[in-house]
């Protein structure tokens, strides 16, 4: 058995711009005339292009003044050429021209499968593909494809494609005049098919396709069909900067439809949804711009059209907010508008703040902190309580000003604080302007003690907060409230406790292994609690690699009842099973508000006042998911979410059953089953799924 090993150096061709050298190693070669064959085998190569074949002819020499360098190749034909690898019946190809044809090929980028009756490869990398096809299939005879009579494929991996049909199973779904895709651009599933079937109501079935993709924009189109209802579609951009310093995503939707779990459930209704996401940033980002729209038909079409691909997480808000961050002070600038009428909310015509950095008071350790912020607040309550609820506006503008210098030694800490806030409201209750004006006064000491053991280090943390503020001014009812920093009414306030902290040398983690924090709450000068010490509240964590369990606990001691209640546990069993489970309890006492730290609100309004308003809303909530896996391709999810107990309404439950499995390569298959509380008993949802993910 022969073989023949050649290498040919290319030094002195004005052709070439650098030598080029190639190796041919041919399994029992014939040569003839500057033409080398063989018909068992054989591997061509140079640092540009790898060629393997059964039959290789390969040609190298001058006819005529001309130099001919070109190899044609057949039978189990494979060929690495920039970055990209193909496999095919015939390949042509030549050295000088760095120019090729590859008959019946296919080649792939990423999860993509692409193939034609030619594919003609260019010197800069790029390549033709005629009448060819695009899928995520091995096999040419692929479930799903993009059919075309010619694409280009670009050095950076873009398609460029006219007169596009996507097939489904060989049967045309889609037509598109033309067609872009960024090949390497895989943020979301460029293909989607979805059918929901609805309590009461026909299936809707809905198809979601990338019909475009460059280098920096991204065009979703969605329709959706209900053959008993209507019709209705989406218009969807991702747009990114090449800097990616700005970004701009939107979301559209408008249909004519009926929805499981509308105030009607039976009329179909006109719906629609706007959605947009703008974010942009300077060069050096000590400049930003962001802001949001979200547009809606009614409370409902959040909830009713729920799609993680369509939510832009806006929270039905109209906003901007511009930041400017140098090294010596932030500036800021926030707005915020109503535009849909079933929303109330506070509207800021605009808001704008300025903070310097701290600074020192000369050698003194002080450390100064200020703030200023001018607005215009416009509360403006939804169009259908209007008439109950009157609107409600002012100017207003507020500096907050503090010293605070903090003492260290052997582990224990001292910070006295002392700070001054003012107001000023262009209106107010009183049908006049007001100002108002607080002292506000903190002391924090806490002592950290430590020591190893040896299988574990423990930290104990005995601390002590101290808050007081003075009488205000003017009358809590003066002022109009637009949010938390509008309330401030005399307080004294002690909250005193220990913080346990235990570090595992065996299982070592980023934070404690059990934190134990048991605290109590202490009033004085206050007339609403009548007991001194009327709360105490405790956080516990237990936190190990595979599971946690945690826990938040509020004691009345006062009403000798149970505040709140938060367990959790979380548990990774193995690779196969994971768990996670919630009981939160929420008594009549514990009242809604956003800091929970903030007692303003108790020491300002009598306890009977809040049991009969709408802060008081005790209730009791179980929340359960847990995962499964069934089989090697098959995972299972389930979600419950159960509650009680809250003031004469009727109990309820929700569940979502989710079965998830890869099919025909990159294909995901989720089935899903969802149960709530709907309108006339109209509860259930059954959803088949197929969209095109990375494995």
């Amino acid at each position: 058995m022969r073989r023949l090993f050649w290498i040919f150096l290319f030094s002195s061709l004005s052709l070439w711009s650098t030598p080029q050298e190639f190796t041919v190693n041919l399994k029992d070669p014939e040569y003839q005339g500057g033409v080398i064959s063989t018909h068992h085998g054989g591997v061509i190569s140079s640092p540009e292009l790898r060629i393997q074949a059964r039959h290789i002819v390969y040609i190298n020499k001058i006819d005529k003044g001309e130099e001919i360098h070109r190899v044609i190749a057949e039978g189990d034909l494979m060929l690495d050429s920039g970055g990209h690898t193909y496999v095919g019946r015939r390949l042509e190809y030549d050295f000088v021209t760095k120019t090729g044809i590859v008959y019946d090929g296919v080649t792939a980028i990423d999860l993509w499968f692409l193939g034609g009756e030619k594919i003609r490869l260019n010197a800069d990398r790029s390549f033709y593909l005629y009448n060819s096809f695009v899928t995520t299939s091995e096999s040419k005879n692929a479930d799903w494809k993009i059919h075309t009579r010619e694409v280009e494929i670009t050095k950076k991996n873009l398609l460029s494609a006219k007169n596009v049909t996507f097939r489904f199973f060989e049967t045309p779904i889609l037509w598109l005049p033309a067609f872009k895709s960024n090949l390497k651009t895989f943020s979301e599933s460029p293909v989607k098919y979805r059918i929901d079937w609805d309590t009461g109501l026909w299936p809707k079935i809905s198809m979601r396709y990338r019909v475009y993709s460059w280098e920096n924009l991204d065009l979703y189109f969605r329709l959706n069909v209900r053959p008993s209802k209507g019709i209705g579609g989406a218009l969807e951009t991702d747009y990114k900067s090449f800097d990616k310093r700005t970004k701009f995503r939107t979301r559209s939707y408008l249909d004519h439809d009926a929805f499981y779990r509308d105030t009607n459930p039976d009329k179909a209704r006109t719906h629609y949804r706007m959605q947009g996401r703008y974010e942009s940033k300077s060069e050096n980002e000590k400049a930003q711009f962001f802001a949001t729209y979200d547009w809606l038909s009614d409370k409902n079409m959040q909830t009713d059209f729920g799609s993680e691909d369509f939510e832009l997480n806006t929270a039905k808000q109209t906003k901007m907010v511009i930041r400017n961050y140098q090294d010596w002070m932030i500036f800021g600038i926030d707005g915020k508008f109503r535009i849909n009428g079933f929303q109330g909310m506070k509207q800021e015509l605009p808001e704008s703040f300025w903070t310097p950095k701290p600074f020192e008071l000369g050698g003194s350790g002080i450390i100064s902190e200020n703030r200023a912020k001018i607005a215009y607040l416009d509360y403006v309550s939804a169009k259908d309580i209007e008439p109950d609820v009157p609107d409600f506006s002012a100017a207003r503008l507020s500096t907050h000003n503090s010293l605070y210098r903090p003492f260290h030694t052997h582990g224990f800490s001292l910070t006295p604080i002392l700070g001054i806030d003012g107001v000023f409201y262009g209106d107010s209750q009183k049908e006049r302007p007001a100002a108002l004006g607080v002292l506000n006064y903190q002391l924090l000491a806490d002592l950290t003690m430590k020591r190893n053991y040896h299988t574990f280090r423990h930290v104990l943390k005995p601390y002590i907060y101290y808050q007081g503020i003075t009488l205000p001014t003017i009358s809590p009812d003066t002022p109009y409230i637009f949010s938390i920093h509008d309330g401030y009414n005399r307080l004294n306030l002690i909250k005193s406790g220990v913080r346990n902290l235990f570090y595992f040398k065996e299982t070592p983690l980023f934070e404690p292994n059990i934190i134990a924090d048991l605290y109590t709450y202490s009033f004085f000068s206050d007339d609403t609690f009548k007991k001194m010490v009327p709360k105490m509240q405790g956080n516990f964590i237990w936190n190990f690699p595979s599971w946690r369990f945690s826990s938040r606990l509020g004691w009345n001691i006062e009403k000798q009842v149970l505040d709140y209640a938060n367990i959790g546990l979380a548990w990774t069993i193995n690779e196969n099973f994971a768990f996670k489970s919630e009981f939160r309890h929420r008594s009549r006492f514990d009242w809604r508000k956003g800091d929970p730290d903030n007692f303003i609100m108790e020491v300002t309004r009598d306890i009977s006042d809040l049991l009969h308003s709408p802060l008081s809303d005790g209730r009791n909530t179980l929340l359960t998911r847990l995962q499964m896996k069934l089989a090697p391709q098959w995972t299972a999810r389930i979600e419950s979410h159960i509650g009680w107990g809250r003031g004469g309404e009727p109990n309820y439950n929700e569940a979502k059953l989710e079965l998830i499995t890869m099919i025909s390569t990159s294909w995901r298959l989720r089935l899903i089953f969802i149960h709530s509380p709907a309108p006339r008993k109209k509860n259930d949802r059954f959803t088949f799924g197929l969209s095109l993910v990375k494995k």
